[in-house]
């Protein structure tokens, strides 16, 4: 059985429709599941503890409002311990994060940016430092960082 020029049109048709359909479907389910966008309020936090050995020697400069820029030493900031709270989502001069820092020190050398600070942080940073941290928010395994942070 031979086919029409038009039914071979409509067949193209309806599979081109039909992919277009499965490729926005999946870009949709893919951004729903993909990491979430820190919002005002949550928080990252680094229980003090022995370094793991990961992320060894990962160090992010971060820009400070109206400051000189400082390093978050991810090594440093495992042992000592503290917090990131997300304090502003900002558009400009970049996208990023207005963060506070409380903790005990986020480096060793002179680009500590002290025990507490005001930084400005890419998202990129910003998620690799959650990650680190084991994601945002506080554990519950970690009931000693819950009670020091209320003590504040």
């Amino acid at each position: 059985m031979k086919t029409s020029k038009a039914q071979r049109g409509r067949s193209a048709v309806v599979f081109t429709s039909a992919a277009v359909i499965s490729a926005a479907c999946m870009a949709a389910l893919l951004s729903a599941l993909g990491p979430p966008t820190p919002q005002v309020g949550d928080i990252v936090v680094f229980a003090p503890a022995a370094s793991r050995g990961e992320d060894n020697n990962l160090r992010i400069a971060v820009h400070r409002p109206g400051q000189p820029g400082c390093v978050l030493d991810l090594d440093t900031i495992r042992q000592t311990g503290g917090s990131l709270v997300v304090e502003a989502r900002l558009w400009r001069p970049i996208p990023g994060f207005r963060l506070h820092w409380a903790g005990e020190r986020t480096a060793t050398e002179s680009d500590d940016c002290g025990a507490n600070a005001d930084l400005l942080v890419s998202k990129s940073d910003l998620g690799s430092l959650a990650i680190a941290a084991g994601g945002y928010g506080i554990d519950p395994q970690r009931p000693s960082m819950i009670a020091s942070a209320m003590a504040d």
